[in-house]
């Protein structure tokens, strides 16, 4: 597998440009080209004057956090005044705090950094489309956008439209993130479409490589909190060419949640760009850009990822088996799509347990509640950071997992310890936990036409842990 070269080099400073190419277009940073490219005729059908509109938003979403990741205090665009500027602005600010949890920095800090960033435009005038039609459009059957990546919220999204009588397109996003992931995932690809006869359309987006500094041999969270938002642009040559409706992203019910850190500021749990108050902002952006409405929601929002488990893997169990949610990002996921020693794989192999399903079915090999997986669970389930508050340190949801699992008599080391120093301090809050993790949520950002059916089927495979009237 080829890996490419990074840099330790940093910059001192940032010049930006963007161009269209036949298959999409190159963002160039300091004259180096990062390409995003689309099947042939999707790019083709775009039309010209939407190129250039998208242009001038992606080459700002690609880099808009490199100043403060490279520590300097400007970015200079050969580029226009993007319309998403002051939308990506919002979401990045939100997305500081998480961020500077994760790389053990003062949110204050970072919040500073950002904040003070001065961004420098070519040209003042912010292209937009022509007109803008926000009026829906009456079709018999409805199509929706799917970003597809075989984890769990993408497969259950994709199940849930083909049930319902919507029409999925899947899209695959190709990133030069962990190691081994697409290398697997080319493999599934191919089983996919041969099981299933669905299309799975393929992009690379090589700015990707920016986030987490990978490309000058940096680590840290930064470039990672405007990702859905990322995507959101990015679809929307498919949405012209499908002439689509809907753009489902896979935010959980998880990504809505949120804290006030020691430092006093607000921190959204997973990044803002996945909660469902940035959502309909998401779905304002792409229709200004589009020119013409397109609903940006989630089907999974009202579930925790211990419920959307349990629908998957019950009700749509040929497609669950297709499921790869490691980090792949080891030598030991060379091999094997679930290298069995990260915390998703775990995470992952207790939500299945929790619910007696078998889990070489979906790919492990190991039973992970074994002695030598244990400081992985441990680590989950005793989390210590001093920015976080005491109420987020214990990983409610793995907890209730591994109290479901030792009722399907699964047996491990794990398990033992969980029997005898934890289970004791959370059985008089099962009854809470279950209904909160095993529950069905208020959702706003389900599209209106399909809800009712899709919360229908939600009661269904839920009703077991529902309260009864």
């Amino acid at each position: 597998m080829n890996k490419k070269k990074t840099h330790v080099v940093r910059p001192l400073e940032l010049n930006v440009r963007a161009k269209l190419t036949t298959r999409g277009l190159d963002i160039i940073v300091n004259q180096e080209h990062f390409p995003i490219t689309y099947p042939k005729e999707i790019w083709q059908a775009y039309p010209q004057s939407a190129k250039e509109i998208l242009m001038d938003n992606l080459a700002y979403s690609a880099t808009i956090f490199l100043p403060q990741m490279l520590g300097l205090g400007e970015i200079t665009y050969q580029t226009a005044r993007p319309l998403s500027e002051v939308f990506l602005f919002k979401n990045a600010i939100y997305d500081t705090s998480i961020s500077a949890i994760d790389d053990k920095q003062s949110s204050v800090s970072y919040l500073k950094s950002f904040f003070n960033t001065q961004f420098i435009f070519a040209s003042a005038r912010i292209k937009v489309p022509s007109t803008i039609h926000f009026k829906k459009t009456l079709r018999k059957k409805r199509t929706a956008l799917v970003p597809f990546c075989f984890g769990k919220k993408s497969l259950l999204t994709m199940s849930l439209c083909k049930e319902i009588g919507v029409r999925p397109i899947l899209i695959y996003c190709v990133e030069p993130a962990n190691t081994y992931e697409y290398h697997h995932k080319k493999k599934l690809i191919k089983e996919f479409k041969l099981a299933t006869g669905q299309d799975i359309h393929i992009m690379h987006y090589q700015p990707g490589i920016f986030r987490s500094g990978r490309h000058w041999n940096l680590n840290t969270d930064l470039g990672w909190g405007l990702h859905t938002t990322d995507y959101v642009l990015l679809m929307l040559p498919f949405a012209h060419y499908f002439k689509a409706d809907y753009l489902l992203l896979g935010n959980e019910q998880q990504c809505s949640e949120s804290f006030i850190n020691t430092e006093g500021l607000l921190t959204f749990i997973a990044a803002y760009d996945q909660h469902h108050d940035w959502t309909p902002q998401q779905a304002l952006l792409a229709s200004l850009l589009l020119g013409r409405r397109l609903e940006v929601g989630s089907l999974v929002d009202p579930l925790y990822e211990l419920a959307i488990t349990k629908i998957l893997h019950h009700r749509y169990s040929d497609i669950a088996r297709f499921q790869m949610s490691c980090l792949a990002d080891n030598d030991k996921a060379r091999q094997r799509r679930w290298c069995q020693s990260c915390s998703k794989c775990v995470e992952m192999f207790a939500y299945l347990s929790a619910f007696g399903f078998d889990f070489k079915k979906v790919g492990f090999t190991l039973n992970l509640f074994d002695r030598a997986h244990y400081p992985i669970y441990r680590s989950l389930l005793f989390q210590s950071d001093p920015l976080i508050p005491l109420t987020s340190y214990c990983d409610e949801e793995t907890e209730l997992s591994l109290y479901l699992a030792t009722l399907h008599g699964c047996h491990g080391y794990t398990l033992e310890r969980f029997r005898t120093k934890l289970l004791p301090l959370i059985v008089g809050r099962i009854g809470q936990l279950t209904q909160k993790y095993l529950g069905i949520h208020p959702t706003s950002v389900i599209p209106g036409e399909i809800k009712d059916k899709v919360l229908q089927i939600f009661r269904e495979e839920l009703k077991e842990f529902l309260p009864h009237d």
